[in-house]
């Protein structure tokens, strides 16, 4: 009854699999950098806390293997005591972590920091936002513009910052053709140089 719709992925549609993987010609060499960059971060967190507490773990016993009450040691095996000590350091990180989030509140500060250095949230379009303003919202603009001058000057201005920004992105004219494709085979004037 209904046709079925191919799932559109940015990540599939540059990079179709991991075994045929390329330097991305569509994306460049720094684009396959950055993803493999973002997929260390992904887990680089948590392996570092690991590796962190469990070493610090170890020492910490080694150090306490010499506290001795009534001439025994404080925990003998020393896998349960390195166990013991590695609860205890992540006990003390989750109790930070708590105190970080829930009084300090530092990740309000994190956000904004994050979104003002992010130039998509200020001066760039995404490729969704371009395609969004040129079939959306500059007809719907230049539609009010037939009676108010005015308005007819704000989509120009809207249709000239999507095209900017389109222009200083290499990959955005494509995801944008993508996009537009996804969408139901839509044909803009947005590519052209002459619409403006």
């Amino acid at each position: 009854m209904f046709a079925k719709r191919q799932q559109f992925s940015y990540s599939a549609y540059v990079l179709p699999s991991v075994r045929t993987e390329r330097f991305a010609l569509s994306g460049g060499v720094k684009k396959w950098f950055m993803l493999q960059v973002w997929r260390i971060q992904q887990v680089a967190q948590l392996l570092v806390l690991t590796m962190m507490a469990i070493t610090d773990a170890i020492l910490v016993y080694d150090y306490t293997d010499g506290l001795r009450v009534g001439g025994e040691p404080l925990i003998s095996d020393r896998a349960l005591g390195v166990l013991f000590v590695l609860i205890l350091i992540g006990g003390a990180i989750w109790l930070f972590a708590l105190i970080w989030d829930m009084r300090l509140k530092m990740w309000r500060e994190q956000m904004t920091v994050l979104v003002e250095k992010n130039p998509f949230t200020k001066e760039k379009m995404t490729p969704k936002e371009i395609a969004m303003v040129n079939i959306i919202w500059a007809p719907l603009i230049e539609r009010l513009g037939k009676d108010d001058p005015k308005a007819k000057e704000y989509a120009k201005a809207l249709k000239h910052w999507a095209r900017k920004s389109m222009k200083e992105d290499p990959i955005a004219e494509e995801e944008v053709r993508t996009i537009l494709k996804y969408v139901g085979g839509l044909e803009l004037d947005i590519f052209d140089e002459k619409a403006e």
